[in-house]
């Protein structure tokens, strides 16, 4: 069976005359999922079919890595999913699988979940074959299949994982390091590129991929290098993202988890957004129509009843009326979730001057390293300039912005901040909290002033309620972490914000909020991200860091991106095809 048409969201996938037009490799129906006492995923359908590259979207909780193991475990309470027969598949998860005690020649020949199957049923052939028993019933089609599966298993590099990780490891800038060095030496961003290397041999007559955050601790060059291979990648694709950009850039169809349930819609995520919108609008004049039919209906049948006409008209209003009822219901159940939204907004204190920053002849060399972080570069920072930092991991953007701080002092030249310039600082890694307090004791800490009741109020607008506010921030998720530590920035006075990294963590709502208030913020901002819809969003210019030389370029990601091929800015309303 298909998995249910919804209306307005994704149509049937069938070709003229009802043909199915792709090979169908996985069919989700009405499969539901709990933990305990507690419904995490209802009556889901979905229909896989081969060529799909699939974004599962939803705010973080909602279900959405839950329901890609659901489907790739079949670990299902209720309903069925399907496999066609003989599919292979293949897992990239969100917590990358390293051992962080071996050596890059090690990790790299480990093989990944891709071969497990493959080799489970070639070992399953060979216990039978070392049976003489076994050679008394009809053989000769098993050793046909363990001959299928030694070709299978050649032909998608399992013989040889650690030279063909090896070559994609050089194609990822990442061969620079001896072999022998330890896992644990590489950064976190050299630590994925290892595993994205590791995990993606084997992919030759793969049928169906699951992806879980795939381009966590990328930076931007590695990301555009897999958003390339998946695009080339014949099989089909699910993806649990938070990167929106990458979502545009790969996906052909939007899955959304929201209110226990899955709702399918074609597109990338852009393409999602306009859908979203504009079907939200129609469902709620839908929902107002049925109501208004109801209520009309209702008050008919009541007049009829205080005329005594108790006839079959009577009983068939009855009838219409619990039809349209059951249509409001599933038209409701359509309507997404509101959740209590993140309210921030950012205020700038008016006493810097139009000159905020200066370096010039900034130059920083760390003992050991090869070539300068920077070298002698003269920057500049101007009241309202909003500047993106990119370049590869390794190239020291952190380490800039540890410079502009002040926490790293120049090895030449000078750092000039002007007089008034108050700086606010995001650290990736939240270091500006002290993890031993609870949300509470850490805004307390900042603000003295502040009563008890003005700070529950503060962690409110933050999404922080019940036992969270007293939970250490250490016991606390990196998102839930992330919100404390902007609503510090929120509470001190600043009117430079330095941002590492700011949406990490942050599920798509959050992510939104941050960049209206970024938007309307009066002061500057220098941000290193890799998010690029973020830059896309907020910044007017781009600081590329590359061997020490810092490129300036005017405009957002977009625009950036465009310059360096050559071409002129986009023209109002224009979408990009780069």
């Amino acid at each position: 069976m298909r998995p249910r048409c919804h209306g307005v969201y994704e149509g049937c996938t069938e070709g003229i005359n009802g043909e199915n037009m792709a090979r169908q490799l996985i069919n989700i129906e009405g499969v539901d999922r709990s933990f305990g006492p507690v419904d995490v995923l209802v009556d889901i359908n979905l229909l896989v079919q081969d060529g799909d590259r699939i974004g599962i979207v939803g705010h973080n909780g909602a279900g959405k890595t839950t329901l890609l193991n659901t489907i790739s475990e079949q670990s299902q309470d209720v309903g069925e999913v399907e496999f066609a027969p003989g599919i292979r598949i293949a897992y990239l998860t969100q917590i990358r699988d390293i051992d962080s005690e071996s050596t890059i020649e090690e990790e790299l020949g480990r093989k990944g979940r891709q071969f497990q199957e493959l080799e489970e049923e070639i070992a399953g052939i060979e216990t039978q074959m070392a049976d003489p028993a076994f050679y008394d019933g009809d053989w000769e089609g098993v050793m046909e299949r363990y001959s299928e599966l030694q070709q299978t298993l050649g032909a998608s590099g399992g013989g040889n994982v650690a030279s063909i990780a090896k070559s994609t490891l050089a194609r990822l800038g990442l061969d620079k390091h001896p072999m022998d060095m330890k896992v644990s030496k590489l950064s976190g961003g050299e630590k994925a590129k290892l595993a994205l290397a590791r995990q993606l041999v084997g992919l030759a007559g793969v049928d169906v991929m699951f992806l879980d955050e795939p381009t966590n601790h990328l930076d931007i060059e590695t990301t555009e290098w897999l958003e390339a291979f998946l695009k080339d990648f014949k099989g089909a694709q699910l993806i649990v993202s938070h990167d929106r950009y990458f979502l545009d850039q790969v996906c052909t169809r939007i899955v959304e988890v929201d209110n226990l349930r899955a709702w399918p819609w074609k597109g990338n995520y852009s393409q999602f957004l306009r859908q979203k919108t504009s079907t939200e609008a129609a469902l709620g004049d839908m929902i107002h129509t049925v109501e208004k039919k109801i209520a009309a209906t209702t008050g008919a049948l009541k007049q009829m009843k205080r005329a005594n006409k108790y006839d079959k008209s009577i009983s068939a209003k009855q009838k219409m009326i619990e039809r349209m009822q059951q249509e409001l219901k599933a038209l409701r159940a359509r309507v997404p979730k509101k959740r209590k939204p993140l309210i921030l907004k950012l205020e700038a204190t008016d006493k810097a001057s139009m000159d905020v920053l200066q370096l010039d002849g900034a130059t920083k060399i760390f003992e050991g390293l090869k070539r300068p972080v920077l070298n002698n570069q003269d920057l500049e920072v101007r009241k309202g300039d909003r500047i993106g930092i990119v370049g590869g991991n390794g190239q020291g953007k952190t380490t800039l912005l540890k410079i502009i701080n002040g926490d790293e002092k120049l090895t030449s030249g000078t750092r000039d901040l002007a007089p008034g310039a108050e700086i606010g600082y995001f650290h990736q890694d939240h270091a500006t909290l002290d993890f031993d307090l609870n949300p509470v004791e850490q805004i307390q800490k900042l603000r003295p002033d502040f009563q008890y009741g003005d700070i529950r109020a503060a962690l409110g607008r933050f999404q922080f309620s019940g036992d969270q506010v007293t939970t250490k921030l250490s016991q606390l998720s990196g998102g839930e972490r992330a919100r404390v530590a902007l609503l510090k920035l929120l509470l001190e006075e600043n009117n430079l914000l330095l941002m590492d990294e700011p949406t990490n963590h942050l599920d798509m709502d959050s992510k939104d909020t941050l960049e209206e208030a970024l938007i309307g913020y009066e002061g500057s901002l220098i941000t290193v991200s890799h998010d690029r819809w973020f830059l896309d969003q907020v910044v007017n210019r781009i600081w590329e860091l590359e061997d020490g030389i810092v490129t300036v370029y005017y405009g957002n990601y977009t625009d950036y991106i465009r310059a360096k091929k050559g071409l002129p800015p986009l023209a109002e309303d224009e979408v990009s095809q780069v």
